[in-house]
């Protein structure tokens, strides 16, 4: 009986291990998918800044941009974090790669779809987005609330 249950639980152990590998694999798989991977990105420039309140504190920026190559800055002061090179490159791409705007959605769809994409409030004071697509056309859209 002692026999069983201590290989029951060797058994165990070592199907908890196998399902943790596998999901640390699939988590690595998704942060190490590398950014010519990532769907393209329908916009030349696209720039955004979110103000919730006074102060530089409380203020998200997102920059993106293909000229000579592709560059990105994101600076989200409301959670303390900066990204700059590949990092805010990598994020900005897998964002923007899903982001469903068009030239010609009205403000509020633009600006509901832009702040789903980056996980921000929607209770802003601010908002100011200006969008190039390869083509040249430009979109600017701010609003307050």
């Amino acid at each position: 009986m002692n026999l069983l249950k201590i290989t029951c639980f060797a058994i165990l152990i070592i199907l908890t291990g196998c399902q943790m590998a596998v999901e640390k694999h699939s988590e690595r798989k998704i942060e190490d998918t590398p950014v010519t991977d990532i769907k393209a990105i329908p916009f030349a420039e696209f720039m955004l800044k979110v103000n919730y309140g006074n102060g530089k504190h409380n203020t998200f920026k997102a920059k993106y941009h293909k000229q000579e190559g592709e560059v990105a800055e994101i600076d989200d002061q409301l959670n303390d974090v900066n990204r700059e090179g590949e990092e805010a490159l990598h994020e900005m791409k897998m964002i923007l790669s899903e982001l469903s705007i068009t030239k010609s959605d009205a403000d509020r769809t633009v600006i509901r779809h832009v702040l789903e994409a980056f996980n921000l409030d929607d209770g802003y004071d601010q908002f100011q987005l200006q969008v190039k697509w390869p083509d040249g056309s430009l979109r600017v859209c701010t609003g307050k609330e």
